[in-house]
């Protein structure tokens, strides 16, 4: 049965989701960061300024997705365990 309007296996989605974005981004992080550490080698013009800028964007802005999917992580874990305990505490009979 769902409590507070998400059963388990919404949860149970939100959390693989959320994992798995976190994944990702992590992967565009590496490459962002190799890209970012080559420019001042080869692009020193202003073009390449430019870009410097808006990778430092970049890992401001990756700070604050990380950031809110973990959180998002950890109260979709935290609702699931309520959940449970719940469902324990009441022997199943809120179903």
């Amino acid at each position: 049965m769902a409590k507070y309007g998400y059963d388990d296996g919404m949860l149970l989605h939100v959390i693989g989701a959320t994992e798995t974005a976190l994944g990702q981004m992590n992967q565009v992080n590496s490459a962002v960061l190799g890209i970012s550490g080559q420019m001042p080698v080869v692009n020193n013009s202003t073009s390449g300024v430019k870009l410097a800028g808006l990778l430092g964007d970049w890992s401001s802005d990756y700070q604050k997705i990380v950031t809110q999917l973990s959180e998002l992580n950890t109260k979709a874990q935290g609702l699931l365990q309520l959940n449970r305990n719940i469902e324990v505490e009441t022997g199943g009979a809120a179903q």
